[in-house]
């Protein structure tokens, strides 16, 4: 086996359909998470149909520029407040992440497709998305622009207005995207296209309901290379990416592919996760595999073959297994999790969601403390670390039950992480907020970063919740590191410290913190600031603190 080269996959002088994952504009990325997975699994059904196919993964770049802040969004400027250099700090500054909308079109025109796929799976997205649309339609006036994923599907009609989009696509692009290729090739209607949209004649839409690939073990093996691989490694390591099904059973009332979101439920078999696996070893050397799945372990019998399966394959050396979407701590026991770790998981990424009966009622999830329990219990067993995901700032959700829920965490051997709500299309939360106008008007606003639910003093609660998390864990690490919390301290006023050196101002400022309960940053001088804050979260935090017997993540 040969490491796959480390620079970009030469795209050729021609190809039938080009397939482009847009880049982001946002304050932040989480680049590890966002391999085109679907566009390469679209591809290779492509190249089976006999088309030339390149993909164009406008993400793969290291680099990112700032951006000015979108019009009509001074009020997140504010509310983030001055840069942070400090481990507490958050995000304040916007930028565009990946290649440029010029780099785009470049590499359309040089392509020269008849048909342009471009990924649009993010509704708060969907600008840079329609940028992307207008700059491959005006460098290549005679190619057809599809767009397809989650946006389309749950939103065709928005996307349809736009000029330079000729279809959308809903649904699963392998079930679709061969079939309009192939009509269009034909010259036939593409009326009959499964999951089809378009603009008729007379100005009104064609909509198909969307459509699923029924069979997923009947998919080819993604044509990993058609992309940057290295850019997606994990510790120098080429890192694979996969689901081992789509959908999910479960009716979680925020989530846009569980059961209500009329998206079927469907899983692979063991044999065709592991065809798959044995394509990609083929080419690299994957020292990391993260299963992008909504629920990987709801059948425990199928999860343990796979598991079986995987340390079979690679035994001796194996390589890291993540579940980063998360595990349902209900479907785990101690059997399945010293399978787990024999097969390379050192990490487990467990859904809590919320430990308040109210809120768990709101979000359709059934109490779990008794189950996260018992994951944690079984995971010190095989010395491995968690992590206990919890939402804030989700439609009528008391900020002051995610504090019982941090310091639920704060008692325990994980680390704690926090998801802000989003209203995601195709959920019960989406209707919820749309029926009763809570959504941002601006769509783009509909992501997490914007703190899209409540007014300001809603958000700057849970920003302040954000902030607390941080601390949290810091102090969880000085806990696991120094065997302490360091003591309570006064810090004077015009304090200034060296912004480059992040542990040991991490400390400073957690003395400062547990002395007066200010939560302090440093800006890009070094100099020390006080962030505004929601004070009634912090004295409660504060305070249960005080009755829980705080503990590190490291299982010793």
């Amino acid at each position: 086996m040969n490491n796959i080269s480390r620079t970009s996959p030469p795209l050729p002088e021609h190809a039938d359909i080009l397939l482009v994952q847009p880049p982001i504009r946002d304050f932040y990325l989480t680049a590890k998470r966002t391999m085109p997975v679907g566009l390469i699994s679209i591809a290779a059904v492509l190249r089976r149909e006999g088309f030339s196919v390149a993909v164009f993964d406008a993400l793969a770049r290291g680099k990112s520029r700032l951006q000015p802040m979108p019009e009509g969004w001074d009020d997140m400027a504010a509310i983030y407040g001055t840069e942070d250099h400090s481990p507490f700090g958050l995000f304040n500054r916007y930028r565009h992440f990946g290649y440029s909308l010029q780099t785009i079109g470049a590499v359309a025109r040089r392509c020269g497709a008849f048909l342009t796929g471009i990924s649009s799976l993010f509704s708060p997205y969907e600008d840079v998305a329609l940028a992307t649309a207008d700059i491959v339609k005006s460098a290549c006036p005679d190619t057809l622009v599809v767009l397809g994923g989650h946006h389309p599907t749950a939103l065709p009609e928005r996307l349809l207005s736009h000029p330079a989009v000729d279809f959308v696509l809903r649904g699963d692009g392998e079930a679709s995207l061969p079939k309009l290729a192939r009509a269009l090739v034909n010259r036939e209607s593409p009326a009959a296209v499964p999951g089809i949209g378009f603009r008729r004649a007379d100005g009104t839409l064609h909509l198909a309901p969307p459509v699923y690939a029924t069979d997923l073990d009947r998919l080819p093996p993604p044509a990993h290379d058609l992309i940057r691989m290295p850019f997606y490694a994990r510790r120098h390591q080429v890192a694979l990416m996969l689901s081992t099904s789509r959908g999910c059973p479960l009716n979680c009332s925020y989530c846009c592919t569980g059961a209500v979101s009329g998206i079927p439920y469907r899983r692979r078999s063991v044999d065709h996760v592991m065809q798959e696996i044995r394509c990609a070893a083929d080419q690299m050397t994957i020292g990391f595999i993260d299963f992008e799945d909504d629920n990987i372990s709801f059948n425990r019998t199928w999860f343990h073959s796979l598991l079986t399966a995987i340390q079979q394959f690679f035994k001796p050396r194996l390589p890291e297994l993540r579940a980063m979407n998360g595990l349902h701590p209900a479907t785990l026991d101690e059997t399945l999790i010293t399978a787990m770790q024999a097969a390379g998981f050192r990490v487990l990424n467990l859904s809590l969601g919320s430990t308040h009966p109210d809120q768990q009622r709101r979000f359709g999830r059934p109490d779990l403390r008794v189950e996260f329990d018992r994951a944690l219990n079984a995971a010190a067993k095989q010395r491995l670390t968690a992590v206990g995901y919890l939402i804030a700032g989700s439609p009528g959700q008391e900020a002051l039950t995610v504090i019982d829920d941090l310091l639920f965490l704060a008692a325990r051997r994980v680390l704690a992480a926090l998801s802000i709500f989003y209203p995601a299309p195709g959920s019960l939360d989406f209707r919820h907020c749309r029926d009763r106008g809570l959504l941002p008007q601006d769509i783009a606003r509909w992501r997490a970063t914007a703190l899209p639910m409540g007014r300001r003093r809603e958000r700057l609660e849970t920003l302040t919740l954000l902030r607390l998390t941080r601390i949290l864990n810091f102090m969880k690490r000085c806990l696991d590191e120094d065997g302490a919390l360091p003591a309570p301290v006064r810090l004077d006023t015009g304090l200034r410290l060296t912004p480059e050196a992040r542990d040991a101002n991490g400390r400073t400022l957690l003395q400062g913190f547990l002395f007066d309960g200010k939560i302090r940053g440093i800006d890009h001088r070094g100099r020390v600031y006080v962030h505004q804050t929601a004070d009634h979260l912090i004295r409660a935090f504060r305070d249960g603190l005080e009755s829980v017997a705080l503990k590190g993540v490291r299982t010793n």
